[in-house]
């Protein structure tokens, strides 16, 4: 809960709600999987283990800029619009 909160938060909350309910479809999967067979929970668990690499790494970029911006007057993401 804390990786899409962090990722809703400081990165974009509408990817971040996407993300959870691909999150929850795919842990849905792998609970169904996991009550019929042992090799169909593998696809729900490692969508559900992508989705959450993905938002911590969205959360921690996305603080880590947001106290650069805050702290040290330096904002990576307009820096690189400026650039685009």
């Amino acid at each position: 809960m804390a990786a899409f909160w962090m990722a809703g938060w400081y990165f974009n909350q509408v990817f971040a709600t996407f993300l959870a309910l691909v999150y929850i479809y795919a842990h849905r999967q792998y609970f169904c999987g996991y009550s019929e067979d042992a090799e169909k929970r593998i696809t729900g668990f490692w969508l559900s283990l992508r989705i959450l690499a993905v938002l911590i790494i969205l959360g921690t970029l996305s603080t880590a800029n947001s106290f650069l911006d805050e702290f040290l007057d330096l904002s990576i993401v307009k820096k690189l619009r400026q650039h685009l």
